[in-house]
């Protein structure tokens, strides 16, 4: 069988991702005491990047690769007082702002945007239940991320007190990744008019999902759709689009239904170049049960159904590909450490090793593979990070 030749996007995209670690990261912030340093902060970023991409789920084990490494990472990196230790590892993660990382991240991502026009930016928050204190179910660290769907990778990242404050947390990760041309896609949570302004401010379009915590707004749009689906409705352009999908023992037939006419919409102008209205119509057999659900959402795209079908389905792939393989591949979901800012600093190093194993395409794997692959072959690893000497 010959070998799939890389696209050109596919090639810049890995060009663009192996200007990376060295290049962004070398510059941020350190918090320590001059005084009392010992080991240079790009150092232990690197070391734990690795440690992470070889298959390091904690700090422990971070610093378990470390010492298991030892000649190869003094060698590589120069390490005068050798490898760092646990404790040394721990307080550093614990007092780093996030926003150091944060900033040397975005400007890795941002060099990404141009290959984004016209593709699918989703946004969604994240749980990292393993941090929620017993006696408080609801107090883990939540985790706003971006994610492109079209180039699988994180842009950036947020981290919130509660899934409530995904609102206030969203208008700051728009400003910090650049979304112009690109199509913005969130949940129900982030269906705000503000949100809605801001997305267009930047030149983007958004895709918004609709619930009821927008009231009659809700009640407009799905009374609109509920007399349309039967017949039609008598004077009212709109678009349909049918898809049908079966794979794994679940069977999906879905209806869409756009619409550009919006006069009956006493809201329309409080929303930010509000164009069209959606209703996806599902209905799923998964083991011989079958479910019928409809979704509306609001979009500043044209009333395509179809164009707005793969937009809205592109949307998914923040929990399919960035958040399940977290949990599965990573184990996020079972991290304890909560300690200062550890759990938001690791999860940006996880999605800056998520991003350079799913750009590579040398491996016909999944991610658990690759990791252990890694942690296997130095070259290999290295390749990864694009990374040969730091002389």
């Amino acid at each position: 069988m010959s070998k799939k030749t890389p696209s050109n996007e596919e090639q810049e995209q890995a060009h663009i991702l192996h200007n990376s670690i060295v290049e962004h990261f070398s510059s941020a912030d350190d918090p320590r005491r001059a005084g009392s340093i010992c080991h240079k902060l790009f150092d232990i970023l690197f070391i734990t990047i690795c440690a992470v991409t070889c298959g390091a789920n904690n700090l422990k084990a971070v610093a378990e690769y470390a010492k298991s490494k030892k000649q190869w990472l003094c060698n590589l990196l120069n390490l005068e007082h050798g490898v760092p230790s646990y404790n040394t590892i721990w307080l550093l993660f614990m007092v780093l702002r996030p926003k150091a990382l944060q900033d040397c991240f975005s400007s890795w991502m941002k060099d990404m945007a141009k290959l984004l026009k016209g593709k699918v930016t989703a946004i969604d928050g994240k749980a990292q239940r393993g941090t929620a204190n017993p006696e408080k179910p609801n107090s883990f660290v939540h985790i706003v991320s971006a994610w492109s769907s079209h180039n699988q990778l994180t842009l950036g990242q947020v981290k919130v007190e509660g899934k409530s404050n995904e609102i206030t947390a969203i208008p700051k990760l728009l400003k910090m990744i650049d979304v112009k041309g690109s199509i913005v896609t969130i949940d129900a949570m982030g269906c705000q008019k503000d949100i809605a302004a801001e997305i267009r401010a930047q030149g983007a379009d958004y895709v918004l999902a609709l619930k009821g915590n927008q009231g009659s707004l809700y009640d407009e749009i799905e009374n609109l759709f509920v007399q349309m689906k039967p017949n039609g409705q008598e004077g009212l352009d709109y678009d349909k689009y049918e898809e049908h999908e079966k794979h794994h023992g679940r069977e999906e037939h879905r209806i869409v239904y756009a619409t550009d006419e919006l006069d009956f919409l006493p809201q329309k102008d409080a929303w930010k170049d509000l164009q069209s209205v959606v209703c996806v119509c599902s209905e799923r057999t998964i083991k011989g049960k079958t479910s019928l659900e409809d979704r509306y959402y609001i979009s500043s795209l044209p009333s395509s159904a179809q164009e707005l079908a793969s937009h809205i389905r592109s949307h998914w792939g923040i929990e399919n590909c960035a958040h399940w393989t977290l949990d599965v591949a990573f184990r996020e979901d079972e991290q304890r450490a909560k300690a200062g800012h550890i759990p938001e600093n690791l999860s940006l190093l996880r999605r800056i090793s998520l991003n350079c194993l799913k750009q590579d395409k040398s491996v016909k794997a999944g991610i658990e593979i690759k990791r252990q692959k890694a942690g296997w072959d130095n070259d290999y690893l290295l390749s990864l990070l694009n990374v040969k000497s730091f002389s």
